[in-house]
């Protein structure tokens, strides 16, 4: 990727990130933090390399935290539980993005007014959520009835996203070995969503 290229080069001609070309050019977790910043606009001024949390404009460390502790807004939940799993970190990173419903899905895709259809690709029978890939689309449901006891199936599938995931991270009595409850979920959602892309986008992936 030509990394000389001003942030305008990445949005299409209605001033909107330019979808295709982030795919293109960056990883999906990248694309992601992408998306969820707001555009340019002209009255931004113009669009030079400078960092507003320090007066002189340039990019410290120290600068980046405080003005994070500034501006950021709670999101409730167990991240202490996340960030404490002893696992790959790509893993923890992907729940958290889930968390906050930020993996690009078709009906996040369609928001940005880029001709997507919000439905799920692999059913063709509800628009593509984050809940709906990693648990209630018929594949992945599939997947956690064979994962689940039978006495709580009934509560895994009655939460909403946020709640479902903090949930099973401090669940430590399902599964066939309790301790590894945690591990289970998470690799799970993680291997779903990949199955999820590799299905659509890997020609004769299986």
């Amino acid at each position: 990727m030509d990394t000389t290229i001003s942030v305008r080069d990445a949005l299409n001609t209605s001033g909107e990130w330019d979808l295709n070309f982030l795919i293109d050019n960056l990883h999906v977790d990248i694309v992601n933090q992408i998306l969820a910043l707001p555009t340019l606009s002209d009255f931004d001024g113009p669009d030079t390399v400078g960092w507003g949390g320090t007066n002189p404009l340039q990019f410290t460390v120290q600068s980046a935290y405080n003005l994070q502790q500034e501006t950021s807004l709670a999101v409730g939940g167990d991240w202490k539980t996340l960030w404490n799993w002893k696992g790959p970190h790509r893993i923890q990173t992907f729940i958290w993005l889930d968390a906050h419903g930020r993996i690009l899905t078709n009906y996040r895709r369609s928001k940005w007014g880029v001709g997507i259809s919000p439905t799920c690709p692999c059913c063709a029978k509800e628009d593509e959520t984050v809940i709906h890939v990693l648990r209630d689309c018929v594949h992945a449901t599939q997947v956690w009835l064979r994962l689940v006891p039978s006495n709580y199936i009934t509560n895994f599938f009655s939460f909403d996203c946020r709640e479902w995931i903090f949930n099973n991270l401090n669940k430590k009595g399902i599964g066939d070995n309790p301790a590894t409850w945690q591990t289970t979920f998470m690799t799970t959602c993680w291997y779903l969503w990949n199955w999820q892309n590799k299905s659509i986008f890997e020609i004769g992936f299986q």
